[in-house]
């Protein structure tokens, strides 16, 4: 290795994506590494749209243009354009470590690099009728598992997952925790009428949103609670029609959508924030949930305890009962909300970027020098 340690990130995450948590990731970990004595950093992104990325570029060196586009053709000429054009960016930066933002076939760095790839979750592989069936997601994860000279899980539980499924020996693999760019508000909480439940992001297959109206419905909590969804798209006709089949009032379920200064604020003013995942890599909205001081209720499954510990009311989110009485017991005991606030703001304090850079930059390090 030269005098200093090169690193080099992947355009896969910033290409087409405005916005998101691996985008999120990266940007987070690249402006900290770039600090690190002795280490320069590159992401090689020659066209990409993330909004996070732009917002950093004067931090975070960049090779490669913000660009605005939209169309459904767009996506497919800039992945096309972006993977030939940033082997030659990577190829004349020579960086001694390449960590790929998401999962290729090939690598997206010069072969003399040793390359680094982080596993978020195994969900392809443990819920495979969510997904459609040709998609080849997991025959490309094997590929780009196979090739990576060391792995990243997110959690101890997507290790355990990780090797059990893949067979991956367990000294090509590190664990280390994300963390929240959320902070707590620092303006008036909402002025809201009545108390909610606060539900955050996508809402689809195995993030089990038609459990949880389910037992909104079964607990009979939405004649006294709002159920408040931040982000995650319109309501699908499904959603709507599920909901009216249930029986709950169309004033008694909210979208909203706003930036993580507003989210925070939603976060601070909920009864409770319900996380009825049936599985999670990881799960930053429990960070954020902790860091706000909102109790928790969620799903006892996968990476979900190992991240929120005793900050949550527990449940079976398969069980519309075991979860409608979580939520229950949570809007009926202030004693038992005060509890779960004081644990997750003592718990919240285990995780941060600052953390994540510092055990990411360790295993940079093993790696240029061979080890």
């Amino acid at each position: 290795m030269r005098g200093g340690m090169r690193i080099c990130y992947d355009f896969q995450a910033f290409a087409w994506p405005k916005y998101g948590g691996v985008s999120r990731y990266f940007v987070e970990l690249a402006s900290r590494i770039h600090r690190y004595p002795g280490t320069t950093v590159r992401i090689v992104a020659p066209l990409y749209r993330n909004k996070l990325l732009a917002a950093k570029a004067d931090v975070i060196p960049v090779f490669g243009l913000p660009v605005n586009v939209e169309g459904r053709v767009a996506p497919r000429v800039m992945q096309l354009f972006d993977s030939s054009v940033s082997r030659l960016l990577c190829q004349a930066y020579a960086p001694d470590i390449a960590h790929e933002t998401y999962y290729s076939r090939r690598r997206t760095s010069g072969a003399s690099a040793k390359t680094v790839i982080t596993v978020y979750d195994m969900t392809h592989e443990l819920f495979p009728q969510y997904f459609p069936k040709n998609s080849g997601t997991m025959s490309l994860r094997r590929t780009a598992f196979a090739r990576a000279d060391h792995l990243i899980c997110i959690s101890e539980s997507t290790r355990a997952d990780l090797m059990r499924i893949y067979g991956i020996e367990e000294g090509r693999v590190s664990v280390i925790h994300l963390a929240s760019s959320l902070t707590a508000p620092q303006h008036l909480l909402l002025a809201v009428k009545d108390p909610f439940f606060l539900y955050v992001g996508a809402r689809a297959g195995y993030k089990n949103f038609d459990g949880l109206l389910e037992a909104f419905a079964a607990s009979l909590l939405f004649k006294t609670h709002k159920l408040v969804c931040f982000g995650g798209g319109q309501f699908s006709e499904g959603e709507n029609k599920r909901r009216s089949e249930l029986g709950i009032p169309q004033d008694r379920v909210e979208l909203v959508e706003g930036d993580d200064n507003l989210l925070s604020r939603y976060y601070a003013s909920a009864e409770a924030f319900v996380y009825p995942s049936l599985y999670e890599g990881f799960g930053i909205p429990l960070i954020e949930a902790m860091e706000c001081g909102c109790p928790i209720v969620c799903n006892a499954s996968s990476s979900m305890p190992e991240v929120a510990g005793d900050a949550a009311m527990y449940c079976d989110a398969e069980d519309i009962h075991s979860l409608s009485n979580a939520m229950l017991k949570v809007a009926q005991s202030p004693d038992e909300r005060r509890r779960l606030i004081l644990e997750g703001t003592q718990r919240a304090k285990r995780f941060s970027w600052d953390r994540c850079a510092e055990q990411t930059h360790a295993v940079y390090a093993r790696l240029a020098a061979g080890r």
